[in-house]
């Protein structure tokens, strides 16, 4: 397994215009990327779900979820929460981030 980071872009599906600049932590073992609660406010995004995820630590939590559009590499996609061609963007986490 690996991390590494990358320059992406954040959007709302119903506000694409209005796109925010994020550097995020891509991990080869994860399912879900986490992004600050108040970024994601900050661009509208609001929770469409709610979601089990299994932590680091093992434990199992239930958290808001968010579809958002993501732009890698010039190419925007909605983000596929179901698949993992993209990590899904949960909507915050335990400690706010």
């Amino acid at each position: 397994m690996g991390t590494f980071f990358v320059e992406a872009l954040l959007a709302a599906p119903e506000r694409p215009a209005r796109r925010q600049p994020v550097e995020l932590l891509v991990d080869s073992g994860s399912t879900y990327t986490w992004v600050a609660a108040a970024l994601l406010r900050a661009l509208s995004v609001v929770p469409t779900e709610r979601r089990r995820v299994v932590t680091i630590e093992g434990q199992v939590a239930e958290r808001d979820a968010a579809e958002v559009l993501i732009t890698l590499e010039g190419r925007t996609l909605v983000d596929p929460v179901q698949r993992k061609l993209i990590p899904a963007l949960q909507y915050g986490a335990a400690n706010g981030h």
